[in-house]
């Protein structure tokens, strides 16, 4: 009994001692710690790497223009910008997400890829931006204006082009696992619109903020030149031979895979535009540095999913194992986030001056869709790996609209706060819609240790072999011909 005693008074002060205290309070550090570690996070880290930059440099690039260019100006600029990047995003026709999955696979012929790539994209881009702001100068007076006469129509059509073929290269560089070029290709992007911003502000001043968005232009040659130079030195001795037909041969990825990038990025794209038409450029001015800064936050779980599809494709283990990491991250993210916007809404925004302080409610609200939005990437994540992109396409678009229609709803029924609402309570249909796929691989990933089985027994349910992994595009071969899991 002595024994006993001693022995539980002894547990009971190894209970107390300063080095488990020390362990509960470390327990949260180790968390984050196994959080971050693995292929996965640490490429999406420094994919990330360059939205720091390009964020940090892009607040203090509008936040310049709204100190010296009139908020009238400011919102033009911004609609302008956002139309030429949703052209981008449809005149990409999914080569960007396909070059991802075809250089994982094969990266031997990279320069013909990506030569055949871009000058499929930049052909695109140049007809239908051509097209496109001509279209635009009979839209709206106020949008009318961004792209008015041959200079403003030059400018869109070449930042239509040059935007399209830089999510090519982009995204190639995520496929070679080369992401360190494309974290350099956006510094310099962000240095050197931001340097030349000034000096077009001085010499080509314009009430339609034309000067923004040619120093927005500035940059995207000015990056293009560098990073071709390093994919060039990179890729050298490959063959350089256009290879159309193999393209042609997989125009069915290249649909699901447009169809889907283009149902995700629309909203984000189109909702400057909306404001503008609706609210007027004052307001989207506003709107646009409140987007923003929580842009900032919510293009995390945008990049962890892109990596995750770059660096798992039709492997069902590691993607359970994965997403369970980085949906962890954007859990704790999620939190962080709408706490940061709840205080420090009204400071950031009135950095920015009076005119955009309109803005701080909307702000606070769109501090709360980061983690809907996670759902959401994660599920289109899950959709890539599994090869049923179409499928979830459908789905992605209905979001879409929801996110577009309440968005202009809200901003109808009451400005800015409004829609922000409206969007708000899209993203949390959204999350609703996607939420038993990703959370069936968070069950799955949980499960999977305690229901480890040899393989004799697994059945008509086993992994796929390596011959039945083989990839066209990102899926597998099966999957490739219409037939889904």
């Amino acid at each position: 009994m002595a024994t006993r005693s001693t022995k539980s008074r002894d547990q009971t002060a190894v209970g107390r001692s300063p080095a488990l205290r020390r362990g509960w309070l470390a327990w949260p550090v180790a968390e984050v710690k196994q959080a971050l570690e693995g292929p996965i996070v640490r490429n999406a880290a420094a994919l990330y790497g360059a939205t720091i930059i390009t964020s940090l440099l892009g607040f203090v690039y509008w936040f310049v223009a709204a100190r010296l260019v009139p908020a009238r100006g400011v919102g033009i600029a911004s609609a302008v910008q956002s139309a030429a990047q949703f052209l981008a995003y449809f005149c990409v026709i999914g080569l960007n997400t396909l070059v991802i999955s075809e250089l994982s696979v094969d990266k031997r012929h990279a320069r013909s890829l990506m030569l055949t790539a871009v000058t499929t994209v930049g052909t695109v881009a140049l007809v239908l931006s051509a097209v496109v702001g001509v279209g635009l100068q009979s839209l709206s007076s106020a949008i009318r204006e961004g792209v008015h006469g041959p200079v403003g129509l030059v400018v869109f059509v070449l930042l239509g082009t040059m935007t399209t073929v830089l999510l090519v290269l982009d995204d190639a560089c995520i496929g070679l696992l080369r992401g360190d070029l494309q974290l350099k290709r956006n510094a310099v992007f962000a240095v050197s619109k931001l340097a030349l911003l000034p000096l077009l502000i001085w010499a080509w001043a314009s009430p339609s903020g034309l000067e923004l968005v040619a120093a927005w232009l500035a940059g995207l040659v000015i990056s293009i030149v560098t990073l071709g130079f390093q994919l060039a030195k990179l890729t050298r001795g490959e063959p350089a031979r256009l290879e159309f037909r193999q393209l042609f041969e997989k125009r069915r990825l290249m649909v699901g895979h447009h169809w889907l990038n283009l149902s995700i990025q629309a909203p984000r794209l189109l909702l400057p535009v909306l404001v503008v038409l609706i609210l007027g450029p004052r307001a989207n001015a506003a709107f646009t540095a409140a987007f923003l800064v929580v842009s900032f936050v919510n293009v995390i779980p945008a990049q962890l999913s892109t990596v995750l599809f770059a660096l798992a494709p039709g492997d069902e283990a590691a993607l359970r194992h994965q997403v369970r990491k980085t949906m962890r991250i954007c859990r704790l993210l999620s939190i962080a986030s709408a706490l940061f916007f709840l205080i420090f809404a009204g400071l950031i925004l009135q950095a920015f001056g009076q005119d955009y302080e309109i803005a701080t409610t909307a702000l606070i609200v769109l501090g709360l869709t980061t983690f809907p939005l996670a759902i959401k990437a994660h599920y289109v994540a899950i959709a890539r790996v599994r090869g049923r992109m179409q499928h979830a396409a459908l789905l992605t678009t209905v979001g879409a609209g929801l996110e577009i229609g309440l968005a202009a709803a809200g901003a109808h029924i009451h400005g800015l706060t409004g829609l922000a609402i409206g969007f708000l309570v899209a993203t949390v249909i959204e999350a609703l819609l996607f939420s038993p796929s990703v959370f069936g691989v968070l069950r799955a990933a949980h499960a999977s240790p305690r229901r480890a089985t040899p393989s004799k027994h697994r059945g008509a349910h086993a992994a796929p072999n390596r011959k039945q992994r083989r990839r066209s595009g990102g899926v597998t071969v099966r999957e490739a011909a219409g037939t889904t899991a």
